[in-house]
């Protein structure tokens, strides 16, 4: 029997985190660089799951759209992930749930490190590809060359650049992961809690959503003068028209979430499960929606910053391919792109498979 996991938390989609229950085989995308990307359905991905893996996912096939060109979670992600359709892929940072074996190119952090004159870990690099394409400023710079699969990005050899890009990329790792990780209180991201925008601009639920008749709203709009948003009967301010319009994928990141939710929501009908329904709008939604809102707000007042950067990275000397590969980094060596082992779990005793779940309110 394959490696797998009972329940879980899992992501649907970028900087919309959700609970739901993880499915065999279907539910986590394949993932990374060259060493774990691999599709859907691998158990090897559900077991380098654990409570310090952070996920990167980017749509391959056309990275060129409006918004980031990657997101990060540490949840378990669904198949479409990044944007809640068409699939793409996820990387995970490590290899093994125990060990901290990065997910990367043999002798990749070795070159950077001699590179950069300091020591350059894995959660480094993480942070500056986040840094450097986490934002929508990427993707509007480098729009005619993201037509081709994948993204790219540019390594600079300045130190320094390097230092302030993996800052700004800690941040919107930070942002992505509801504080779950890189939370650093001296660097400005506290842990424990979810990150907040200042309280003069913090969203507040004026209007109680759910309240209408139906239990549960059918729709959602916006009001860029008032900056108030409108679900159903209730309403959300202040809401700026940036948070509004923000896009993954070039998809409306609050409208696709508020689809997965509405009386009658936008998914593919797959079995009888979609057909169970909550009766009324849960409060835990406005408390999420509220969540989403403020960590939109911070990665919309993060990517000037990051948009600076990138020019800043653009403009200097930056390492090559070449470079790579008189370092030995690539080509890549086959044995590398092997998937690690998973363990065969044990086939389970008669009475101790779980019949039921609860879906939490």
């Amino acid at each position: 029997m394959p490696y797998c996991p009972g329940q879980v938390p899992a992501t649907r989609t970028t900087a919309a985190g959700q609970y739901r229950r993880a499915r065999t085989f279907c539910e986590i995308a394949g993932a990374l660089s060259c060493r774990l990307r691999r599709r859907p359905k691998r158990p090897s991905l559900w077991f380098a799951h654990s409570d310090h893996q952070i996920y990167l996912s980017e749509l391959h096939t056309e990275s060129g759209r409006a918004g980031p060109a990657v997101g990060f979670t540490a949840l378990i992600p669904d198949m479409h992930h990044f944007k809640g359709t068409e699939g793409g892929r996820v990387a995970p940072l490590y290899r093994h749930p125990e060990v901290a074996e990065a997910n990367l190119t043999p002798g990749l952090l070795k070159t950077l490190s001699q590179i950069h004159g300091a020591a350059v870990t894995a959660e480094d690099l993480f942070a500056y590809i986040a840094g450097i394409a986490g934002h929508s400023g990427y993707t509007h710079r480098f729009a005619e060359h993201l037509a081709a699969r994948g993204t790219r990005i540019p390594l600079t050899r300045d130190p320094a650049l390097w230092a302030q890009v993996t800052e700004a990329g800690r941040r919107t790792v930070w942002l992505h992961t509801y504080g779950q990780r890189f939370a650093s209180p001296q660097h400005g991201r506290p842990s424990g809690s979810c990150p907040r925008l200042p309280i003069s601009e913090e969203p507040v639920c004026t209007i109680a959503i759910g309240t209408e008749d139906g239990g549960v709203p059918e729709s959602i709009s916006y009001d860029s003068e008032a900056r108030t948003l409108t679900v159903g009967a209730g309403t959300i301010r202040p809401v700026t028209p940036e948070v509004w319009d923000y896009r993954i994928g070039g998809v409306q990141v609050i409208r696709k979430w508020f689809g997965f939710r509405k009386r009658k929501p936008d998914i593919e009908w797959q079995s009888p499960l979609n057909d169970v329904l909550p009766p009324t709008w849960p409060a835990r939604w406005t408390v999420d929606l509220l969540d989403l809102i403020n960590i939109l707000g911070l990665l919309v007042a993060l990517e000037p910053e990051q948009a600076r950067l990138l020019d800043a990275v653009s403009a200097g000397s930056l390492i090559t391919t070449d470079d790579l590969r008189e370092h030995g980094v690539l080509p890549v060596p086959p044995y590398a792109a092997k998937e690690p082992k998973t363990p065969k779990a044990p086939r389970p005793t008669p009475g101790s498979v779980q019949g039921t779940f609860d879906f939490p309110g």
